[in-house]
């Protein structure tokens, strides 16, 4: 790209406030000829001049003929953006060298149906859409995410060549949204053996006491952790969850100390990382302790273990 057209990008989206939601007018709305629709440009000019030299009445009308299809077709260019209106919507994280999806969808409330083109920046892969009148359809712009932490969604590029490719119309977004990056896991199985607590000292009531919600059932869930009452009413399997297990139950301790001084951070993270991972697909309870950060057996607690380590700083 040239740095005159970089510079004028940059001023340009400088001026564009981020939002999760908003409807295209004519003040962001721009319009451009095509490179074929330059070239009839340059016709009608040609032929023009050639109607003055030699007073051909057929020249000067085809000339202000091919200028009244450029007229058109900046209007059915504009009407191709005009009203439309988008919405962000969340990304789901991946780990580090994944692609993340750019999610955002598309609502055409008009009678017009839209032939639309999106992509990412400058560079990215265009994606096409073609939304008939009163629909909507959610796009993905894939994201290579390089680091761990929280990413931004990328300015969108939104435009049209449609009926004629004469001119183009396009309008720049900037989404609200963002994705998490995951540490990449690194196999810890040494550690990953160790650091369990047995539970002990409890009662055979306080399961009930410390009731705290209901999940899908998990391979190994006891007779008792199973609510039989949703399962003779509703024909589902779920298990109780509690605050604190069940006597006689285990849960894996994970913790930042585990590792000595020497090890830097991205890799304790990494290593973490992939113990959550094994403690999920093994159904263990597990507790993920991180400076100033305390992750107990709560629902969706593999998502909140993952963006803790995703977003985690160490305290200044």
């Amino acid at each position: 790209m040239l740095p005159f057209r970089k510079s004028l990008q940059r001023w340009l989206l400088e001026r564009l406030p981020l939002q999760r939601a908003g409807r295209l007018g004519q003040k962001r709305i721009y319009l451009l000829p095509t490179r074929f629709g330059l070239l009839l440009l340059l016709v009608a000019l040609a032929v023009w001049v050639g109607a003055l030299n030699y007073a051909v009445s057929l020249a000067y009308a085809l000339a202000f003929w091919i200028i009244g299809l450029m007229l058109v077709a900046v209007l059915m260019a504009y009407r191709q953006l005009s009203g439309l209106s988008w919405t962000v919507l969340p990304g789901e994280g991946v780990f580090v060298g994944q692609h993340a999806d750019c999610r955002i969808r598309l609502d055409n409330d008009s009678a017009l149906a839209r032939r639309l083109q999106l992509r990412a920046g400058q560079e990215g892969e265009p994606l096409s859409c073609l939304l008939a009148a009163g629909s909507s359809q959610s796009l993905a712009l894939p994201l290579l995410l390089a680091r761990r932490g929280r990413h931004a969604y990328p300015a969108l590029q939104l435009w049209s060549t449609a009926p004629f490719g004469l001119m183009r119309a396009f309008a720049w977004l900037r989404p609200d949204g963002h994705v998490l990056a995951y540490p990449l896991p690194v196999p810890d199985r040494e550690r990953n053996d160790l650091h369990s607590e047995q539970g002990s000292g409890r009662q055979s009531g306080d399961d009930e006491e410390d009731f705290s919600h209901l999940a899908e059932y998990r391979q190994g869930d006891t007779p008792r952790q199973i609510a039989w009452s949703v399962l003779a009413r509703r024909d589902v399997l779920v298990s109780k969850r509690f605050a604190s297990q069940p006597r006689g139950q285990s849960i894996r301790q994970l913790a930042w100390q585990d590792y000595p001084a020497t090890v830097d951070v991205e890799s304790r993270l990494s290593r973490l990382c992939w113990r959550v991972q094994q403690c999920e697909k093994a159904g263990q309870h597990y507790r993920l302790h991180l400076p100033g950060v305390l992750i107990e057996p709560q629902p969706q607690q593999r998502e909140l273990a993952l963006a803790a380590l995703a977003e985690f700083q160490l305290p200044s």
